[in-house]
């Protein structure tokens, strides 16, 4: 009884495990930027980075500039950070070109771009 529980649990993770990421074909991956890494002021500024107050909270965290910034771009494979569009009022699901964003601050609101369309609007904080 104890193997079928268990069996059946395994059944049940290995469903909920993700596909392997496939590398884009039409443009080369940007270099990605480990600021996540960085956990102080010292080691932010080693890799290009400032060590200043994010979000709501304002908890210290690393922001590193990207060196594409407002580069055109159809996805955020082709940037160091995200792929968004320059405008937030953009109709979801419609083709469009976006910027890449000029730095790794994960918050504000934003509307990403993803295999050349317009995703939904959000905010992160």
């Amino acid at each position: 009884m104890i193997r079928m529980i268990l069996a059946a649990a395994a059944l049940m993770l290995a469903a909920c495990a993700q596909p392997a990421a496939t590398p884009a074909a039409e443009a080369p991956a940007a270099t990605k930027v480990d600021w996540q890494a960085a956990q102080n002021a010292d080691q932010c500024g080693a890799i290009g980075g400032q060590w200043r107050p994010i979000c709501m909270l304002g908890q210290p965290a690393c922001v590193v500039p990207y060196k594409d910034a407002g580069k055109s771009c159809s996805d955020s494979l082709e940037c160091s950070g995200r792929c968004v569009t320059g405008d937030a009022g953009t109709k979801p699901e419609t083709a469009t070109r976006g910027v890449c964003t000029a730095n790794s601050n994960p918050c504000g609101c934003f509307q990403l771009v993803e295999k050349g369309k317009a995703g939904y609007a959000m905010c992160a904080d």
